[in-house]
């Protein structure tokens, strides 16, 4: 009895193509304490990457339920569009560095300004999360 064995043709090789770095503007934005909070845009198809330099940050996105309470060195993106509020929490000063840039597939995140290693974003949320582990819509890890 003769069976007929056709091979399985191999998968195809997605070309690996280096990262590329980008080229950033960082923005200094300082957060005296006990101030207004302070609005920052973005359109559709920007990345914006936050980082705190110094301080505590507090951050919330319109539409997300979470809260973010960034300490010196955490990071965080998203993408846009959106509208975050940003602002020094507690009675100290804090300074958060801030860049956006189109969405470009293949791009490797720079380092952001502040030389320390930065640990993942701290989330406190004002209500429940849907999904455990999950970041909120719209957000995006960078650390």
């Amino acid at each position: 009895m003769n069976t007929l064995h056709t091979p399985t043709p191999p998968s195809p090789a997605l070309p690996t193509q280096p990262a590329v770095p980008l080229s950033l503007q960082w923005k200094r934005q300082p957060l005296p304490p006990l101030q207004a909070v302070q609005v920052l845009d973005f359109r559709a198809g920007d990345i914006a990457l936050l980082e705190v330099e110094q301080g505590r940050v507090w951050v919330t996105c319109d539409g997300l339920l979470e809260d973010y309470f960034l300490e010196a060195g955490q990071r965080l993106s998203f993408t846009g569009p959106v509208r975050l509020r940003v602002s020094a929490e507690g009675h100290r000063p804090a300074r958060l560095n801030w860049a956006q840039h189109r969405a470009v597939a293949g791009a490797a995140y720079p380092p952001a300004p502040a030389a320390s290693a930065a640990p993942a974003a701290v989330s406190q949320p004002k209500a429940p999360a849907p999904t455990q582990g999950a970041l909120p819509r719209g957000a995006i890890s960078a650390a």
